[in-house]
């Protein structure tokens, strides 16, 4: 009980930010699951990071730019810090999606063979731009990379509320489309649905919600609770509703636990709500495999 008062009073909106976090992310994965493009997932984190790491060699002085344009005080490049990362990382995914929806049903090149060329040389790219990175800002890429959640504070908590809020309004207003695209790709034309562009759009709204996630929490948090929580869900559930609320509710369950569990044993917390959704994933598998025999 003292472990979990201390996190209240030191961490409050770390446990806040993590459990948005989880939501956004199991949200999201519930339809790159069904989609079946998991893999998309894993690349646009790394894509994410890369972005991240090109902003800190500071080769363009994008939010120079806006903060001239908008008044804003840039004295310690405190808003640069916040701004350029965001919109590095928003930039590469948006350009990744771009590409990957182009190859939707052409027949040159699999899916699969594009992003394993993009997943590797983005790792390629990061490595890159890590190595000539300042040093002093090659700790914060790693710490991105690494996912502390206990690093997240009240700016990134109103972020992640507006990702959240954003995401769950934009497939609410639009659910019909996103359900054909992503369920019933086949009937989509036939109700006079554009398929291609609302994939692209439903790729887009992904990549942002992936990339400004991974700024904050970390990519192997971000993978891991994109597709862990859904793959849960669909396991439990019989209806994509339900599917929905049980992956949303594990996505926002299990990292507050997490953050416990690497305060009183002195584990990264990014990892550790990893593992700790691993270990309800191979409970609810025996399960399910015990129950349906």
């Amino acid at each position: 009980m003292e472990i979990i008062t201390q996190l209240i009073q030191l961490f409050p909106y770390a446990i806040i930010g993590s459990v948005l976090a989880g939501m956004i992310c199991a949200f999201l994965g519930t339809f790159v699951v069904t989609q079946r493009v998991v893999f998309l997932g894993a690349v646009l984190t790394q894509v994410a990071v890369a972005g991240v790491a090109f902003s800190f060699l500071h080769l363009i002085d994008i939010s120079g730019w806006i903060a001239n344009i908008f008044g804003i005080n840039n004295d310690g490049h405190i808003f640069q810090h916040q701004f350029d990362p965001a919109f590095y990382s928003l930039l590469f995914a948006v350009i990744v999606v771009f590409i990957f929806s182009q190859t939707y049903r052409q027949k040159l090149l699999t899916q699969d063979s594009i992003l394993g060329i993009i997943f590797v040389t983005a790792i390629s790219m990061r490595i890159m731009f890590i190595q000539k990175s300042p040093i002093a800002e090659v700790s914060e890429i790693e710490a991105i990379l690494k996912g502390d959640l206990l690093f997240i504070g009240q700016t990134e908590v109103f972020v992640l509320l507006g990702i959240l809020m954003c995401t769950i309004a934009v497939f609410t207003i639009f659910s019909k489309q996103f359900r054909f695209v992503t369920f019933d790709a086949e009937s989509a034309n036939a109700h006079g649905i554009n398929s291609h562009f609302w994939l692209l759009f439903f790729y887009v709204l992904v990549g942002v919600g992936i990339s400004l996630t991974t700024r904050f929490v970390g990519d192997v948090f971000t993978f891991a609770y994109l597709i862990i929580p859904s793959v849960i869900g669909i396991m439990l559930a019989k209806t994509v509703k339900q599917v929905i609320i049980i992956s949303m509710f594990i996505g926002a369950l299990l990292p507050p636990i997490s953050l416990y569990l690497a305060f009183k044993f002195d584990f990264s917390s990014g990892p550790t709500a990893v593992v700790l959704a691993f270990i309800i994933f191979i409970i609810v598998y025996f399960y399910k495999k015990f129950r349906d025999n």
